[in-house]
């Protein structure tokens, strides 16, 4: 395997110490959102997927079984900041963001890999971290907002203070707003957060508006939420809110390891690295079920258990040992595995392995992975404090 290295030109630490506005913004002139920014005109909705596979080896972007693919070094970051998982900005795809466990910052990289343009490198932290996505486990880009641009949601792996007051929090991409300080009422930047998933390990988008999923390892569990309607900067209204909960007490985590959730858009389904259990699982949420509802520590409009089968895509025998990052799409489920550093390409249909790519990483170096606008994947280097792509 070979290994090259491109090293940022430009490095610029973000403290964002301005003071955020609060007046009210202009009213908008159209929706709120748009029911599903896979129909936006030059919008990628899965950001970014498989592409042009029909025609290649199977799984090619793991390579073409005869050759090595290369592991090039796009990024490297500050040594103990643990990255933990990425996404492109379907709106801005120049733009890599990227959440680091240990010390909850956001890096934003402009240009990545690119030997033509300057790569610009800006660290973000919203000033109320230490609540709204402290240790956090994964990214996620959601909807646009007629205001705040781009959205995306990021969960953390704590249970603020011992309290178990944790959730998902909404923010914006728009780097004037995120990492402001909300002065009136010194809450950051986050647009919206609920609270009934501490220790979050994964997130997904949920495919429409404000809608997210998420991997709860306490209750074992995997949570869908819906803000509805975002509270704006720094404030508290979460009385609109949704949170059901499927397949309570059925799932596995493990400390210290991200359990990737993933929205497959060819099929509308949420498939789950189910690590502690050594397992890929799929949701299909349209047979979901209400039953009771379950308590919770704030005030919102919904708090429910649903009933909904558990299929199992990639059974444990698969040989799997602590699948951590996940991607689905074209027909098959991408999963890196954080205990032996390979990852590898399953069929959906049958659970199937079709191929294997061992980065030759220590053990507890991989966590997410994603499709780039390249289509090739891009993944993070936990312990090296690197951002890494695969090119077949």
């Amino acid at each position: 395997m070979q290994i090259r290295t491109l090293i940022p030109l430009a490095m610029m630490l973000s403290t964002s110490i301005g003071a955020f506005a609060c007046a009210s913004p202009t009213e908008p002139d159209e929706e709120l959102f748009a029911e599903d920014r896979c129909t936006e005109e030059g919008v990628q909705c899965s950001a970014f997927g498989r592409q042009n596979y029909q025609n290649r080896p199977p799984a090619y972007e793991l390579g073409n079984g005869t050759t090595t693919p290369t592991l090039k070094v796009i990024y490297q970051g500050t040594a103990g900041w643990q990255p933990i998982d990425l996404e492109f900005n379907p709106r801005s795809p120049r733009e890599l963001w990227v959440v680091n466990y240990a010390t909850s910052h956001v890096t934003v990289l402009t240009n990545p890999g690119s030997t033509q343009q300057t790569m610009t490198t800006r660290q973000f932290r919203d000033p109320a971290y230490s609540h709204y996505m402290y240790k956090p486990a994964g990214i996620a880009m959601g909807a646009r907002h007629p205001v705040y641009k781009q959205l995306w949601a990021v969960c953390g792996d704590n249970d603020a203070a011992y309290n178990q007051h944790m959730g998902p929090t909404l923010y914006s991409a728009d780097t004037n707003l995120f990492g402001t300080q909300n002065y009136e009422t010194g809450l950051g930047s986050h647009l919206d957060m609920l609270h009934s998933t501490p220790y979050c390990r994964g997130i997904s988008w949920g495919g429409q508006g404000n809608q997210y999923w998420v991997f709860n390892s306490v209750a074992k569990a995997l949570d869908f939420y819906d803000f509805k309607n975002d509270h704006g900067p720094g404030n508290t209204d979460h009385s609109d809110g949704v949170v059901r909960r499927y397949w309570n007490n059925q799932l596995k985590g493990v400390n210290n390891v991200m359990s990737g959730v993933a929205l497959n858009t060819d099929d509308k389904k949420i498939y789950v690295a189910d690590t502690g259990n050594k397992r890929i699982l799929v949701l299909d949420p349209t047979q979901g079920q209400p039953v009771a509802p379950f308590g919770g520590t704030e005030y919102i409009a919904e708090r429910r258990y649903f009933e909904a089968p558990l299929k199992t895509v990639v059974p444990a025998s698969a040989g799997l040992q602590q699948p951590t990052g996940l991607e689905v799409s074209g027909g098959l489920a991408f999963v890196s595995d954080a205990a032996t550093s390979k990852i590898h390409a399953f069929k959906i249909t049958d659970g199937s392995l079709v191929r294997t790519f061992d980065t030759g990483l220590p053990a507890g170096s991989l966590a997410g992975i994603n499709f780039g606008p390249d289509g090739k994947i891009w993944l993070v280097d936990r312990r090296q404090a690197r951002i890494l792509r695969i090119d077949p």
